[in-house]
């Protein structure tokens, strides 16, 4: 099971940066020419489970950037007026063409829920651009019409070889074994924990006294636990996350070391222990440790071949990054949404 989990990971990352790219060139110029564009190719990875504190306990009105919130409709055709998230060479990315990224890979809708994670992808976005940018510069892309899927596949292998080609040599066997013991996650099954949640909210720009307010609510729940209520009843009735009170507080399985606050919040507990009142993104939470799983990596010699080409592709990922950025000094970029502002890199290459 860990190989196929592995190899069909290596696939995905083989195929998704051009795959993606591409299909959203071609959708955009498809959209500008009133012509239907075609279905993205999906990674034939599963998609994998979010945690609980990027799915459920951020609330999408805080960070979720959708049409809806960020433009009123106007008369008489209902429209939701342009929405710019930044601009490449003067040429806009609007909110209207990131959703339309999203879409193309669940993981990445569930990402979008954070503002890091949207400004990753806004940085993905704006590489595309540069890419395409290099791709016109080298003369790849036809002049005489406007460029198909082919084309800008095409286009995209040609200026790769070029300028970021996958490396071929193989890295000596000590980095190997150092990025197999940096990277345990990628390799098996990673340490899981099964914990359930009581979460008071408060309101995004609250006051001092609002927060000490919701405090003072998580404490009363905590002595209330303390004196050996069922944290599964006092879930149901008293934590304000919708997707916790009708599964009675319980989160499922996640991963601690993809979630600094959940890794610091288990820390020290044991298996149906619970911890104080935390304070979290969006309040304060009591945690119980329901379940704890070791993690199960594969043998070293077993994922070999997968570590070299995990870094072969992290090599080219970084050459490809340095080509777009040093285009990226010939080419205004800006980005227009402040807390978006580390979409483009403060040292570029």
């Amino acid at each position: 099971m860990i190989s196929r989990v592995a190899t069909a990971a290596v696939l995905a990352a083989t195929v998704s940066v051009p795959t993606m790219m591409v299909a959203t060139l071609y959708q955009r110029h498809a959209e500008a020419a009133d012509a239907p564009a075609p279905v993205a190719a999906q990674p034939v990875v599963s998609a994998p489970s979010a945690s609980p504190n990027q799915a459920a306990d951020k609330p999408a009105r805080r960070d979720q950037i959708t049409p809806s919130e960020t433009a009123e409709k106007t008369a008489p055709s209902d429209k939701v007026p342009e929405v710019v998230m930044a601009q490449v060479g003067g040429r806009k990315i609007t909110v209207e063409q990131f959703m339309n990224y999203i879409k193309q890979d669940t993981r990445l809708v569930l990402k979008a829920r954070t503002v890091s994670g949207k400004t990753d992808i806004l940085h993905e976005m704006i590489v595309d651009r540069l890419i395409e940018e290099g791709m016109r510069q080298e003369g790849l892309l036809p002049k005489d019409r406007t460029p198909n899927a082919q084309d800008y596949l095409q286009a995209y292998q040609q200026l790769s070889g070029r300028y970021f080609p996958k490396p071929t040599a193989i890295p000596p066997e000590a980095e190997l074994y150092q990025y197999y013991q940096q990277h345990p996650e990628l390799f098996g099954i990673p340490a899981m924990v099964r914990v359930s949640q009581i979460q008071f909210r408060y309101p995004e720009n609250a006051d001092e006294k609002t927060k000490a307010a919701v405090k003072a609510k998580a404490e009363d729940a905590l002595k209330r636990l303390q004196a050996g209520e069922s944290f599964s009843v006092l879930a149901e009735q008293l934590t304000e996350n919708p997707l916790g009170k009708v599964a009675k507080g319980d989160m499922g399985f996640m991963q601690p070391e993809k979630d600094a606050w959940l890794k610091k919040a288990v820390e020290g507990l044991s298996v149906g222990q619970f911890s104080a009142v935390l304070e979290s993104a969006v309040g304060y939470e009591i945690i119980l440790v329901q379940d704890k799983r070791d993690a199960m990596v594969a043998p070293y010699v077993n994922v070999r071949d997968n570590i070299i080409s995990r870094m072969q592709q992290d090599a080219q990922a970084k050459a490809r990054e340095d080509y777009a950025w040093k285009l990226a000094k010939q080419i205004v970029v800006t980005v227009e949404m402040p807390e978006l502002k580390n979409a483009v890199p403060q040292a570029a290459p």
